[in-house]
């Protein structure tokens, strides 16, 4: 039988799963802290800069979020203050990411082609986190303080570095360690695709060179340039001018003509359309006063700014994109998860793919169980939150199945037969990263398509009246005044203004740790009514927490007993044990007296009951702390301790303990003012649907909006039922993918899994969910806006369109009006959007 020890870069349990002893039916969700711990004074966090809120509680210091103070702590633990030195102005917020255990590591530097001398590697790795200048100097720091580090080269752009290391002379895996505690991420280099900002950037350098030049042969007309003793000039200049004006236009239009072609092929009237034929129209104008009244009378530079500054519009809207994508890990889905097999008693890295029925699998404590199996010689607890958002982590026995995706949530690891190729797994099929939403270069925005085909048509009919009315006065007086009226209504308004504003508002919600992967989602989310929550690691922390009652039950036990529960409690490694047990240990310090975190050395006799408690006979006593079941024998079915964790001594209770999830700070806040604002809030989760519906009572939520017990079909199917294109999911386990396909648009936090993020629309950092709300908001902010500037273009063109059929522009003047206007708009867009503030960036 082959033997395989299984990693996966997808984050680990590590012990963090809740595994509440008491019966879920029974346990509610933590409450908000009182008012009376509120402050009130207006501060910004410590670490990112952000505004901490009216809201901000004064236990939490001056940080937004545990991610910040942890990243803050180890800044200044390390000596390495000059980091916010180099950071100018806001961040977004650190997110707190689970410990990775490189197990991808290994098979890179195994791999010959890595190597460039005796022990020594090259390595391209992908790298999530990075922002600004601090952060490349945070990282190269690091690095400089270990001597196998040989060169570093950081390329924040693309998200990805390039390091050459010493293996002989330590570990890399204990720096990348070292790098992720500050909130980075690494990852195996996965192969990009050229972005899309760098062939647009250079057709802006061709239209934009182009523009300068023609400006300045433009400029000799302006001041007198006339055929005569001037004629070889006056025409070369006048010829260069064409040649350079056709070249912007044929380079730097090509990415609109090519849009707006593709949508007329498709019977959509594309938002390029417009620019596109403002661009052959503009262009066609120019030249056709230049072939009849001469190249002073032409406006080839007008034309050449004008193919340049739409091509700044649509270069800012897609290096925004790249940037907030390049900013998270690439993921390969089922290539990111890896195994090693033994085989003729040699260890082999192989890929995940290759595990087969029969195969004994080590999971080690935090790793992910890659297909179904059972396990050997003895009971193992294992997390199913990932698969399930069952947020209790569960006992299985030898010869009980546990299926893949589960986590090892014990201290120890196990070994795991294999009941199934991976290829059969269930892992195999939620691991793809097929998603139903695709990519939206060219996916139709129903309101701007809709004002561009009226735009298009009114355009093209008044231009035409304009001909027929003036072609009584000479075809040359008619077709200036037809292109007089084709060039003072350019598009501006929606080809610089529209991708400005955009721009603007990712900006903006980067700063707060909202970080856009597609751009349609601000179209998308104008229609959303009803926002679907997952529960577990989205709306709560996954973790327990006493309830307020029954610390107070707790820190009245006498010393003693005290002493003995931390005993009891403190060597196991049970989610139930480590809360309670660091409740006493924080207690010691906040109550006089002989603290109760104490090793008794006759604790070793403590004997642990999977899935039941924890027993300690002493000096003839026995002590037991678990289910009430278990810890009050001749208790029978009595209800009074029902959902409750007992503490006894010889079957009497000394304290019944009532453990809650941790909500996240501003959930029920966030929640109260999303239903408020006229969103219909629902709750999805997999948990067991008792504690989703006091979930949901905490939450405010009507118990008819909350659902549990879920498989990940069934609620995907749940989403599908309620979706009429107005659904926004948010979730953060492996179980939300399916429900992410059906969704009309989603989110997810879970920056540090694999599949979900690269399926969103947008993900979000931090300690809480108000970046739901904000991403809302800056949605209605943007298309009011927007609403703005077409109000100010249709003011501007009635009466400049007025203007040209009465013959009074021409279109040289027209020429001029046009790009004032857009000045005039860009200037009113970033001052309603930008607020004076720009990003700090690399």
């Amino acid at each position: 039988m082959n033997r395989v020890l299984v990693h996966g870069r997808f984050g680990s349990a590590s012990g963090e799963v809740p595994f509440p002893m008491a019966k879920p039916a029974a346990i509610p969700v933590a409450a908000p802290e009182p008012t009376a711990s509120v402050r009130r004074l207006p501060r910004t966090c410590a670490h990112c800069g952000l505004d901490l809120g009216p809201d901000h509680r004064e236990q939490d210091g001056p940080f937004c979020c545990g991610g910040c103070r942890a990243v803050h702590g180890l800044i200044h633990g390390a000596g390495l203050d000059r980091y916010y030195e180099l950071r100018r102005g806001e961040s977004a917020p650190s997110p707190q990411l689970r410990p990775d255990n490189f197990a991808w590591l290994d098979l890179q530097l195994e791999d010959p082609a890595h190597r460039v001398g005796e022990g020594v590697v090259r390595l391209r790795l992908d790298l999530q986190g990075v922002h600004c200048a601090a952060c490349v100097w945070l990282l190269e720091q690091l690095f400089a303080r270990r001597a196998a580090g040989r060169d570093l080269r950081i390329n924040p752009a693309l998200g990805t570095v390039e390091l050459v290391w010493d293996t002989r002379l330590g570990s890399l895996r204990d720096y990348l360690a070292e790098a992720e505690a500050f909130g980075y991420r690494f990852g195996p280099a996965h192969a990009k695709p050229t972005p899309r900002s760098r062939g647009i950037l250079v057709r802006l350098a061709v239209a934009a060179a182009a523009a300068m030049n023609v400006m300045m042969f433009s400029l000799s007309y302006y001041f007198g340039l006339a055929p005569g003793e001037q004629g070889p000039a006056y025409v070369m200049f006048g010829r260069l001018s064409l040649v350079l004006c056709t070249v912007a236009v044929g380079v730097g239009g090509w990415p609109f003509f090519a849009a707006a072609w593709r949508g007329l092929r498709r019977r959509v009237v594309h938002l390029d359309l417009p620019i596109a034929l403002g661009m052959l129209l503009s262009w066609s104008g120019s030249v056709h006063a230049y072939l009849t009244a001469g190249p002073e009378n032409a406006y080839f530079d007008t034309v050449t700014i004008f193919v340049a500054l739409m091509l700044v519009g649509r270069w800012l809207q897609e290096w925004v994109l790249e940037r907030n994508r390049n900013s998270l890990l690439a993921s390969g889905g089922i290539a990111d998860l890896y195994a090693r097999r033994l085989v003729d008693g040699r260890l082999q890295a192989v890929s995940a793919a290759e595990l087969r029925t029969g195969d004994e699998i080590w999971i080690a404590p935090g790793d992910l169980v890659p297909v179904a199996g059972v396990p050997l010689r003895r009971e193992v607890l294992v997390s199913l939150d990932w698969i399930t958002g069952e947020s209790d982590a569960q006992v299985r026995r030898p010869g009980e199945r546990v299926p893949a995706g589960a986590f090892n949530a014990g201290e120890t690891g196990f070994r795991l037969a294999a009941v199934e190729d991976f290829s059969d797994s269930r892992l195999h099929d939620l691991l793809r990263l097929d998603d139903a939403r695709g990519d939206d270069a060219d996916a139709p925005r129903d309101a701007w398509h809709r004002i561009a085909t009226v735009y298009v048509g009114v355009v093209l009919l008044l231009a035409a009246t304009g001909f027929v009315a003036w072609l009584g006065a000479g075809l040359q007086r008619a077709v200036a005044v037809a292109v007089a009226v084709l060039v003072v209504t350019c598009p501006c308004a929606l080809g610089l203004a529209v991708p400005l504003a955009r721009e603007l508002v990712h900006v903006g919600l980067r700063r707060q740790g909202v970080l856009l992967r597609r751009n349609s989602y601000l179209e998308k989310a104008l229609r959303v009514r009803k926002i679907l929550f997952d529960k577990t690691g989205t709306l709560t922390r996954g973790l327990l927490a006493l309830s307020d009652d029954s610390r107070r039950e707790l820190l009245a036990l006498p010393a003693a007993e005290r002493r003995v529960l931390w005993n009891l409690t403190g060597r196991s490694g049970h989610p139930v044990s480590r809360c309670v047990a660091a409740a006493l240990s924080l207690s010691d310090t906040a109550a006089s007296g002989e603290g109760a975190a104490r090793l008794d050395p006759a604790a070793d006799d403590v004997r642990e009951v999977p899935g039941e408690g924890l027993a300690w006979e002493r000096d003839g006593v026995v002590w037991r702390f678990g289910r009430p079941g278990f810890a009050l024998p001749t208790a029978g079915n009595d209800d009074t301790y029902a959902g409750r964790s007992v503490f006894s001594r010889d079957g009497a209770p000394l304290a019944s303990l009532t453990l809650v999830e941790e909500m996240k700070p501003d959930a029920v806040a966030e929640v109260a003012l999303l239903q408020a604002a006229g969103y219909e809030v629902h709750l999805l989760s997999g948990d067991a649907p008792a504690r989703v519906r006091a979930a949901a009572a905490a939450l405010g939520l009507a118990a008819g909006r909350a659902r549990g017990g879920l498989s990940p079909l069934a609620k995907a199917d749940a989403v599908r039922e309620l979706d009429d294109r107005d659904t926004l999911m948010i979730g953060d386990g492996l179980n939300d993918s399916p429900s992410f396909d059906a969704a009309w648009t989603a989110a997810t936090p879970a920056v540090d899994r694999a599949v979900l993020p690269h399926k969103a629309d947008f993900y979000y950092l931090g300690d809480g969910v108000a970046a739901v709300r904000r991403s809302l908001d800056a949605a209605r902010r943007l298309r009011t806006v927007q609403h703005g500037n077409l109000v100010f273009a249709g003011a501007y063109n009635l009466i400049a369109v007025g203007l040209c059929l009465s013959g009074a522009v021409t279109p040289v003047v027209a020429a001029v009006l046009m790009p004032v206007s857009s000045v005039t708009v860009v200037a009113a867009t970033a001052a309603r959007l930008g607020a004076g503030r720009s990003p700090w960036t690399s």
